[in-house]
């Protein structure tokens, strides 16, 4: 096993994506079946050649969303681990378990449907921004600190157990190694991650072939399919927007002028297109920010898809965003055990229609019972609780939903919906 995580981080130093280390995987096996041939309690099938799957990973420890491309192309979007105690208002049951590490939980998922892929690393690792939800705890909470001198926790942590070859973040640069951009680009960003994160790119840039690049807003040329683009035209993703400023169809554009952006309005902002389905990404940059209506208005058509923004917290969502992409599903990956997060006020006006009439399918990753239970009138409509996988047909003309079981590692279909036709 050594011998083989040595050639799986060797290979990191390839710099084309097309180059493939020894493969290898974990034994246990998903589904043979088609992709779309699935049912409650079924486990899900594997993914296959052409598809797109947009895994959100329940762990009860924050957000970590992961993709399968057309192609075989894969990537993550943060890697969450929020460290609470039982009394946290972000402390809903951590899953599977208690003992099992957020980043193992993540690791262990996304080997289990790599498998089908045949590759045992990540072609690309996106980080939102610099929030522990997001990317790790700080020192401090009881975690190992490796002898490269970082926490070994989120993204840092899920490097060591299933490599990614290609970060990008909102404020690397080779003339920044010490990530001061960070903290004069906006407020509210964790000092005491500082030193975890800028000594994990150091040791992992420097010693493992990690390639780093700072996220660029206005083009679809920065993530990109590594392994037969040709053949899948019609998939891109586009980058609307990071750092408080926006493309606006010609340019980027500043949102905050001379004030800078709360950590949250700095998030990478991504639109993941598949043929006719729209997926929209970005971060914790919703109404609470000066970011989600422009860059709504800038796409301006209605979506099949998205993340909740900032976990459908206050003011997020709002409906001057919403009553243009008008997505038919909406992912919020929950976790926190308060009524303000998500929202219950924006949960009613979802299903009520007040946004927009056409319909929403509402799912959680994560809602406490304390929360639930006297709220059925709102929940009962939606899919609580557990890993969220839409997945799209080849050349992107509909698509599927399923909620699987998240209290243990068999991946077991809890829920499905579709398809619903794009349009």
């Amino acid at each position: 096993m050594r011998k083989l995580y040595s050639l799986v981080l060797a290979a990191l130093a390839l710099a084309a994506c097309g180059q493939k280390p020894d493969q290898g995987g974990e034994t246990s096996k998903p589904s043979s079946k088609a992709p779309d041939e699935a049912a409650v309690g079924d486990v899900l099938p594997a993914w296959q050649e052409g598809w797109l799957d947009i895994h959100a990973i329940s762990t009860g420890r924050g957000e970590c969303t992961f993709f399968m491309m057309p192609d075989g192309t894969s990537m993550i979007i943060d890697a969450g681990e929020v460290v609470t105690s039982t009394t946290s208002p972000v402390s809903v049951t951590q899953r599977p378990n208690s003992n099992t590490r957020a980043y193992f939980t993540q690791s262990r998922y996304m080997k289990h449907f790599l498998e089908a892929t045949g590759r045992n690393y990540l072609d690309y690792a996106v980080m939102s921004h610099f929030h522990i939800d997001h990317f790790g705890t700080p020192k401090g909470k009881g975690f190992i600190v490796s002898s490269e001198g970082y926490t070994q926790t989120g993204m840092m942590a899920l490097y060591t157990t299933l490599p990614y070859k290609k970060l990008i973040d909102r404020a690397w640069s080779a003339d920044d190694p010490e990530y001061e951009f960070v903290k004069t680009s906006a407020t509210s960003y964790s000092a005491s991650m500082h030193g975890d994160y800028t000594n994990f790119v150091k040791y992992a840039t420097s010693k493992k072939g990690l390639v780093m690049e700072r996220f660029e807003a206005g083009t679809d040329k920065q993530i990109t399919l590594c392994y037969n683009a040709a053949k899948y035209p019609s998939f891109k993703i586009f980058n609307y927007g990071v750092n408080g400023e926006y493309w606006n169809g010609s340019a980027i554009v500043d949102a905050y002028g001379s004030s800078a952006p709360y950590e949250n309005g700095a998030c990478c902002i991504s639109l993941i297109s598949y043929g006719k389905f729209d997926y929209y990404t970005a971060g914790d940059a919703g109404g609470n920010t000066k970011m989600a209506v422009p860059v709504a208005k800038v796409i301006g058509r209605p979506i099949e898809a998205m993340k909740a923004d900032h976990h459908m917290s206050v003011n997020c969502l709002p409906k001057a965003q919403m009553s243009i992409l008008k997505p038919k599903v909406i992912v919020t990956q929950s976790f926190a055990r308060r009524t303000d997060q998500p929202m219950l006020e924006t949960i009613k006006d979802l299903l009520d229609g007040a946004y927009y009439d056409t319909g929403v399918s509402l799912y959680f990753t994560g809602v406490d019972d304390v929360i639930t239970t006297p709220n059925k009138d709102l929940y009962g409509h939606c899919h609580v609780n557990g890993h969220v996988v839409i997945r799209v047909a080849p050349g992107g003309d509909r698509f599927w939903v399923f909620q699987l079981d998240d209290t243990n590692t068999l991946y077991k279909i809890k829920s499905v919906e579709g398809p619903f036709n794009c349009e």
